[in-house]
C-alpha cells in the first residue's frame, strides 16, 4: 500500500492522523495484513490487503465481523481501514478488481 493510498483512508489503528474510529454510515473498508516480526510495529514493515468489503454500517460490521476474527488468529497483526461512501457496492466492486486480495473469493477474477 502506497502513503498516497492510505491517505484517502481512515483506521482505528493508528495515532496519526487518519485516525477515526467507524461511525453507523455506509462505506468500504479493508482488512490489511502487517508484517511486524521483521521490523517490529513502531518501524516500516510490510502491509497486505488481504480483505475488501463493504457495509451499509461500518461500526457494526468492525465489531461483529466473522473475517476480522479470523484473520486474528492467522496473522500477527490485522489493520481495518474504511472509507465512508455512499456508493460502497460499486467502490467494492472496483476495489477488488484493483488489489485482488486473497481472502475475497467473489469478483477476484
Amino acid at each position: 500500500m502506497s502513503k498516497k493510498f492510505e491517505s484517502n483512508w481512515f483506521t482505528i489503528n493508528s495515532y496519526n492522523n487518519d485516525f477515526k474510529y467507524p461511525e453507523k454510515t455506509s462505506g468500504v473498508y479493508m482488512l490489511v495484513k502487517c508484517d511486524v516480526s521483521e521490523y517490529g510495529l513502531n518501524s516500516g514493515y510490510k502491509k497486505e490487503i488481504v480483505y475488501i468489503g463493504s457495509s451499509k454500517n461500518l461500526k457494526q460490521r468492525y465489531q461483529r465481523h466473522e473475517v476480522i476474527k479470523i484473520l486474528k488468529e492467522v496473522y500477527d497483526y490485522i489493520q481495518f481501514y474504511f472509507r465512508e461512501t455512499q456508493n460502497y457496492r460499486t467502490e467494492e466492486i472496483k476495489l477488488i478488481k484493483l488489489h485482488k486480495p486473497k481472502f475475497n473469493k467473489q469478483h477476484n477474477g
